[in-house]
């Protein structure tokens, strides 16, 4: 991995280096609201309601965001502007919270995160399809599946730093300090993007100039500009759909994921561990940032080990083993938590072997993301990977606010194992079409 060439390249490595510490800070916020809304209200519904929003927000907003930046040629430009943004927007959520809490009115605590949460996610709505356009402008071709890896053992070492930072100050400070970390670390990473300058990107062949030629508007623009995100998002349907059979099917994947899968795993685990087991010899704040730490530390390995194999595999046997290997430990996480519910186990053991569980969960990831990542930034054409990227995660995130609205009553009046069922479910799911889809058995 560290022989390629993009690793020795200024502009990657500012890149890689905003990433890193927004990312960072990120976790360990993302890490301490989860904790924090359960420790306020004591209900899985608080917790689906913020990642409702932020979901619903980013869709609504992602194809407009998608079909702007795709045109605008100065990427960087709008993610150190983004990454600002959302620096000075955690200032003033911190600020809130605070202040709210001081005065015991956890209702306008509430208010003030979900609200200022908008804003946020408008502002990632913009940088998302700008920082997916410009990684294939700063890693050639052949190098995408590494620098993917790469990135991927990239968030895994944020995971760890939120989690290992996130878990003893939130128990020792509480949530502001957090935001205001998660704010600092925007701002310095904006700082960091600003220094990215090429006159020439890389995989030009690919890039059409014209794209980024301005159109003159004549008449109404709010009227133009509505029909322009219309157009845009159809030829994008139109180009996954008939010209990139394989992304296609990557998109039932996300979907699938987006809907059954990632509500266990968002809201399901953290009530599980905080409120549902009732752990008595350990602290479950601990206990969760010990299991999210594991899968993490599982993630960095692997990542390791896909960026130097990645060229002795086809993108079709990653994913064929990640599929087949994750329905068997999704399997396991429902039978292991269900043997500790009616006592055969003992809390210790149950802590050892669901940490051990996630450490393998890590690894098996690491094969399985890599090459899906890797796979979208190889197939896409360059000039319509922000709006095509920002369209796959829409379609996913049709399902996903109302997967989460329903996942928190579901948890909090009848029981936390059917969101763990329907993660078992979409898990076969995905992995059936990774096994029988001939278009994804062509990636290569």
């Amino acid at each position: 991995m560290f022989k390629h060439n993009y690793i020795k390249d200024k502009n990657f490595l500012l890149y890689f280096f905003g990433v890193l510490v927004s990312g960072a800070g990120s976790r360990i916020y993302g890490f301490g609201i989860s904790l924090y809304l359960l420790d306020l209200t004591g209900l899985a519904t608080s917790m689906s309601t913020y990642i409702s929003i932020w979901t619903f927000i980013v869709f609504i907003v992602s194809p407009v965001a998608a079909t702007f930046t795709d045109r605008w040629q100065n990427k960087v430009r709008v993610l150190y502007l983004t990454d600002y943004g959302r620096g000075i927007v955690y200032t003033l959520i911190g600020i809130g919270v605070y202040y709210f809490d001081q005065q015991g009115n956890t209702d306008m605590v509430l208010v003030t995160i979900y609200s200022l949460l908008a804003l946020i996610a408008v502002q990632t709505a913009f940088f998302s399809p700008a920082s997916s356009a410009l990684l294939p402008q700063v890693v050639h071709a052949d190098e995408l599946v590494s620098a993917s890896s790469l990135f991927q053992m990239t968030r895994s070492i944020q995971n760890i730093i939120g989690l290992a930072f996130g878990a003893v100050l939130y128990v020792q400070f509480g949530i502001v300090i957090l935001i205001f970390i998660n704010a600092i670390s925007f701002i310095l990473s904006a700082f960091s993007e600003m220094f990215i300058r090429y006159d020439v990107a890389k995989n030009q062949d690919r890039l059409d100039a014209t794209a980024y030629q301005e159109i003159e508007v004549n008449g109404n623009k709010t009227k133009h500009y509505a029909k322009q995100v219309f157009t845009d998002l159809k030829e994008a349907t139109i180009y996954i759909f008939k010209e990139a059979k394989p992304i296609a099917a990557i998109v039932y994947i996300i979907v699938i994921s987006l809907a059954l899968v990632e509500p266990w795993f968002s809201i399901g685990v953290p009530y599980l561990i905080k409120e549902y087991l009732g752990f008595v010899q350990y602290t479950a704040d601990y206990i969760l940032a010990t299991i999210k730490l594991a899968e993490a530390i599982g993630l960095i390995s692997m990542s390791l080990i896909v960026a130097v194999i990645a060229s002795k595999f086809t993108i079709h046997q990653l994913l064929k083993f990640g599929g087949a290997a994750y329905v068997v430990i999704s399997t396991l996480y429902i039978i292991l938590i269900r043997i500790y519910d009616v006592a055969i186990i003992e809390e210790q053991l149950f802590i050892i072997l669901f940490i051990s569980l996630n450490f393998i969960a890590g690894l098996v990831s690491a094969s399985f993301n890599a090459p899906l990542n890797a796979a979208i930034s190889r197939y896409i054409d360059p000039n319509k990977l922000g709006k095509v990227v920002t369209l796959m995660d829409s379609f996913g995130g049709i399902l996903f606010p109302f997967a989460a609205l329903i996942a928190g009553p579901i948890i909090d009046h009848f029981s936390v194992y059917y969101v763990g069922v329907a993660m078992v479910v979409g898990i076969i799911i995905m992995s059936i079409i990774i096994f029988n889809n001939k278009y994804i058995r062509e990636l290569q």
